[in-house]
């Protein structure tokens, strides 16, 4: 089943909306015929729809009130934990495969290491997913959205809740750039997509406007996102450097993978700039007045 299409409908409100797009992504995920031999996909579909659950209910958040937020964003959180079971190994294998090396003597690493983390994700992979419960976490979720009341207008409540994430991932953006720490990468991340899919949603609101800096999103959590991968994969090595070949083996990979994550912040930076170059007051009120003459 083809992931759904988030967004908005013309002259549709703010409730209607969110209430539709909420069915229809659970539905995704949650309907039997979606299961497919391929176990890997399904689980890959469910983490993206969670994410997307959750950037919705951030969004939304200024008319929930702190107790419905709270409540339900970490019933959203619980869900993605209990599918983490394989994606550590998943992502360390996958990332060093793509990880581009210099010479024979970093490729000879690079073969000595894999293997072991081949084994790593199978048996990561052997123990079983708790589908059902994060299924019956997504429910529950459908129906405590069913029930909401809104406080504020929808207009307020766009403007109020853009603001708090553009402005909450260009604060993220300037400590990631000034510290270089790959804990400020990582929350920037999160904020990356999350605007990214809240813009997805708003886009039939400002179409010009919103789709330019989707598309700069899009680039921008490719690029943070491989950043975060690295991150991963580094951590799997340093944890236990003994297991894949010894220290001085573990560190040529890690030489690789430092010489990448400085080329994919270079690069990250300018694109970010451009995302987050307006006031946050300013872009939500801008996005506000659009939400009106639609």
């Amino acid at each position: 089943m083809k992931s759904p299409n988030v967004s908005l409908r013309r002259h549709e409100t703010l409730r209607r909306a969110l209430l539709r797009n909420a069915d229809a992504l659970i539905d995704s995920v949650t309907d039997d015929s979606v299961r497919s031999r391929n176990q890997h996909q399904p689980i890959h579909r469910i983490r993206t729809t969670i994410k997307r659950l959750r950037a919705l209910l951030r969004l939304i958040r200024p008319a929930v009130g702190t107790v419905f937020f709270d409540r339900e964003n970490e019933r959203l959180r619980t869900a993605a934990r209990l599918l983490s079971f394989a994606r550590d190994s998943e992502v360390a294998r996958d990332t060093l495969k793509a990880l581009p090396v210099s010479d024979e003597f970093d490729r000879r690493a690079l073969q000595a290491v894999l293997p072991v983390l081949e084994k790593r994700v199978e048996r990561a992979k052997a123990k079983e997913p708790h589908i059902t419960e994060v299924k019956q976490r997504l429910e529950q979720t459908r129906r405590s959205f069913q029930q909401l009341k809104f406080r504020g207008t929808d207009e307020e409540i766009i403007e109020t809740g853009i603001r708090r994430v553009y402005r909450q991932g260009r604060r993220r953006m300037k400590t990631a750039i000034q510290t270089g720490k790959d804990s400020a990468y990582h929350r920037w991340r999160i904020r990356t997509k999350n605007l990214y899919y809240e813009l997805q949603f708003l886009e039939p609101v400002w179409p010009k406007q919103l789709h330019r800096m989707i598309s700069r999103l899009s680039k921008l959590q490719d690029r943070i996102g491989l950043d975060h991968d690295l991150i991963v994969l580094r951590a799997e090595l340093e944890k236990t450097p003994e297991a894949f070949g010894g220290r001085e083996a573990v560190q040529d990979i890690v030489s690789c993978i430092d010489r990448q994550t400085r080329k994919l912040r270079i690069a990250a930076e300018p694109l970010g700039r451009k995302i987050w170059r307006q006031k946050p007051r300013h872009f939500s009120q801008s996005l506000g007045r659009h939400w009106c003459k639609r």
